[in-house]
């Protein structure tokens, strides 16, 4: 009887866990509205008290809302190549936070301990980034077809700007 318990709480997971990724892929809206909801609620406070830290896998971007104008954190992967900035967008380019950096024309980006003032949001195909590459598993799993690609401006350490 716990053996076949364990065996249905098993299957319950994997269903749940490809209805997940089935959903993600399709861009199935209920779905990316839980998605948002627990990235949001559970996993960005933690990965912010990291974010933006030299050797960090997450960088922050800072940016105002569209409506409101209060100032929003969000934790994101990014990879820098010369002035350019690219983050891939797992939930697609209706996610708020790249919505409100596309209509600001660019947001403060925080990345190894410094500070970059970054414009000309940009949406681009992920296959033509360098984080095809890199992140070639998620890519593939989540069906990620974008990156916002942003110009890096002037840059200061995040430790001047405390001073």
């Amino acid at each position: 009887m716990l053996s076949y318990l364990l065996a249905l709480l098993v299957s319950a997971a994997l269903v749940a866990v490809v209805g997940f990724v089935v959903g993600v892929r399709t861009r199935n809206r209920r779905v990316l509205r839980f998605a948002r909801a627990m990235q949001r609620d559970m996993v960005n406070p933690g990965a912010l008290r990291a974010a933006g830290t030299t050797g960090s896998p997450w960088a922050i971007v800072r940016a105002p809302g569209r409506i409101s104008g209060k100032t929003y954190d969000t934790p994101v992967g990014v990879q820098r190549v010369g002035d350019e900035l690219y983050i891939s967008l797992p939930y697609g380019e209706g996610a708020q936070w790249v919505r409100n950096v596309r209509a600001a024309g660019g947001a403060t980006v925080i990345h190894d301990d410094h500070e970059i003032e970054a414009t000309a949001p940009e949406l681009v195909p992920i296959a033509g980034t360098p984080m095809a590459g890199v992140d070639r598993f998620a890519i593939a799993i989540f069906g990620i077809t974008h990156a916002l690609r942003l110009r890096a401006g002037s840059s200061m350490p995040v430790s001047a700007r405390e001073a």
